[in-house]
């Protein structure tokens, strides 16, 4: 997952790289907003934060800029403020599409778990699987554990993201992404969401750093557990407004 971040100065690179480790944050620090605009094309960030503190005057020809190719599910754009952000500027970042509009100190808890719901309600990959995502954080217990068809080895995997579509996860031994190909099906595999094991079967949609799969005929109860537990992850804090 590649970050954006324009700020003066990188205090936060290390903070959204730790907690953001899970999904392999690529965060990329620009003090200059002029660079960080040329770039965008470059970069193709999917989430891009920008200190209205550090730039008050750069923040919404940026934007503006940025929503002439990317829509506000492609990238998401959030807004770093401070106390002396007015209404009238947050009413004109609502118009220029910015996704959500947050305190400029982002590492209260609940601030990052706001992130992560901004993330899981506008993030959607061009994938097979259209369903709202959940990204775990690392107090989440959520594991899958399959059968290489080919070795019959086990093989663990944390678990990147999930929607009640399917899921993308990383394998420990990363020997196992040369293994598997497109198509491939994963016909023994155990989902583990807190105390509940699941048994599910997957096909494998896209390689790259992740395997990312598809549930493919789950019983009619495995599904509802999966999703009530996305729903019970995504509504416990609440949402940036659109």
């Amino acid at each position: 997952m590649k970050m954006m971040f324009v700020a003066g100065a990188p205090l936060l690179k290390p903070f959204l790289e730790q907690n953001f480790s899970f999904q392999q944050a690529d965060v990329i620090h620009y003090d200059n907003p002029i660079k960080a605009m040329d770039n965008i094309e470059e970069i193709q960030p999917e989430i891009i934060f920008f200190s209205s503190t550090d730039f008050p005057r750069h923040w919404k020809p940026f934007v503006m800029y940025l929503r002439n190719s990317y829509t506000r599910h492609e990238t998401i754009f959030v807004l770093l403020i401070n106390d002396s952000f007015s209404p009238e500027e947050a009413a004109k970042a609502e118009y220029l599409d910015v996704n959500a509009v947050l305190d400029e100190d982002l590492t209260s808890t609940q601030t990052l778990e706001r992130i992560r719901g901004i993330i899981t309600r506008y993030h959607q990959n061009i994938d097979i699987r259209k369903n709202i995502r959940y990204l775990p954080s690392r107090s989440d217990d959520i594991q899958c554990l399959f059968t290489n068809p080919y070795t019959f080895q086990f093989v663990y995997g944390s678990v990147v993201d999930i929607s009640a579509g399917g899921l993308r996860f990383r394998p420990e031994d990363e020997a196992v992404l040369h293994a598997l190909d497109p198509d491939t099906f994963l016909s023994m595999v155990s989902l583990r969401l807190e105390e509940d094991i699941l048994p599910v079967r997957l096909r494998v949609i896209r390689i790259s750093e992740t395997v990312a799969s598809e549930f493919v005929d789950i019983s009619i109860d495995t599904e509802k557990k999966i999703t009530d537990y996305i729903r019970e992850r995504t509504e416990r804090y609440p949402l940036a407004p659109h």
